[in-house]
């Protein structure tokens, strides 16, 4: 599916991080490919991205790569190409991007991903909404991280509401589209 301004749209998974938070669960296998419904984060990423055309992938890997390397390959059996960004330290997000330059030169747009992202956002919308600017990225509203209790003006309880969405709070979704 041609993404903006017409071209095919490469996506660029960053998925070198030591995932720290999620230990033990990551000291022998990195965080994108920790199982959810059983399947790694990162096929679930895949799959998504491939339903909306995408089918050229570089993914940033640093952190037991050679699971990621192993598992996933060149791609084909997944029905993808993959080409692969080594990070021999911790980069960061713009780090492993930059990283990656050579393997995004002459693209018109790009996405980059978080490589713990799942979500049912339409990526290609994103490109789309990129028009003249170098950059874009996903928003999601902050939820509350507590339930909350509503009351009237004489102080009586009149709702409980559950981790409601913070109106005026937006956080990063974790993907972007960058030129």
């Amino acid at each position: 599916m041609p993404g903006a301004g017409g071209c095919q749209v490469k996506a660029l998974i960053l998925a070198g991080g030591f995932g720290k938070r999620l230990r033990p669960y990551t000291e022998k296998v990195p965080k994108v490919m920790i199982e959810v419904a059983g399947r790694p984060i990162l096929i679930w990423q895949i799959k998504w991205l491939k339903a909306h055309g995408i089918r050229d992938f570089i993914l940033c890997v640093g952190y037991l790569r050679h699971v990621i390397m192993d598992a996933i390959g060149d791609g084909s059996k997944l029905g993808i190409s993959v080409e692969y960004a080594i990070e021999e330290e911790p980069l960061g997000t713009g780090g492993g991007i930059k990283n990656a330059k050579d393997l995004v030169e002459g693209e018109e747009a790009f996405l980059a991903l978080n490589g713990d992202v799942i979500t049912n956002l339409d990526p290609m919308r994103l490109a789309k909404r990129l028009g003249g600017y170098l950059g874009a990225l996903a928003l999601v509203q902050l939820p509350s991280p507590y339930g909350v209790v509503l009351t009237d003006e004489a102080g009586r309880i009149t709702d409980f509401v559950e981790k409601p969405l913070l109106p005026d709070y937006w956080i990063n979704a974790g993907v972007y589209c960058l030129r």
